[in-house]
């Protein structure tokens, strides 16, 4: 049986978009999302860095700054990896498969609850 990986996220970016390219030559954009969760004095936000591979698209990333809000859908991709002193570490990142730009106008919304 297979399983079932998608994720949908909506929040704002901690800094303007990196982009680069991989060895493929794909321009591939990395952004970190900062989601708030909860309410009033029990907030805290939860980072997730997401990947973007824009490949042949003209996809508008360029116009997206820090402290904008979008909207990911995509999926979770977990990385492995050794230090070079030789210890396991993980991280888990989020492969976008769309990206819609909301804008700056959720940050009045969300402080209004």
């Amino acid at each position: 049986m297979l399983g079932y990986n998608r994720v949908i996220l909506i929040g704002s970016l901690t800094r303007n978009p990196e982009i680069r390219y991989n060895p493929k030559g794909e321009r591939v954009v990395k952004i970190t999302l900062a989601i708030p969760n909860g309410h009033g004095d029990r907030t805290t936000t939860d980072h997730f860095d997401v990947l973007i591979f824009l490949r042949d698209q003209k996809e508008p990333m360029e116009k997206i700054r820090k402290g904008e809000w979008v909207l990911i859908e995509g999926k979770m991709k977990q990385r492995r990896w050794k230090t070079p002193e030789g210890q396991s570490r993980t991280k888990v990142e989020i492969i976008a498969d769309s990206v819609e730009h909301i804008g700056k106008y959720l940050v009045r919304q969300v402080s209004e609850r």
